[in-house]
């Protein structure tokens, strides 16, 4: 990323993965405030089909947020 100075100088692994872990931050920024943080699989809606079926609730009653 152009501009992005980090000290001490990281190695080109180390600043290839801070440079995408700051493309993922601004992305997710641009989502605004209420985008979910939490990674795509623990967003899926099967996953969560799932972990309710394994409690016994209803698939009906899915929506928890």
């Amino acid at each position: 990323m152009a501009g992005m100075q980090v000290s001490p100088t990281p190695s080109p692994d180390e600043a290839a993965a801070i440079a995408a872990a700051v493309r993922v931050l601004l992305e997710a920024s641009r989502h605004g405030a209420d985008a979910d943080p939490r990674p795509a699989a623990y967003r899926s809606a099967w996953r969560e089909a799932a972990i309710r079926e394994g409690v016994g609730l209803s698939p009906i009653s899915m929506r928890s947020r």
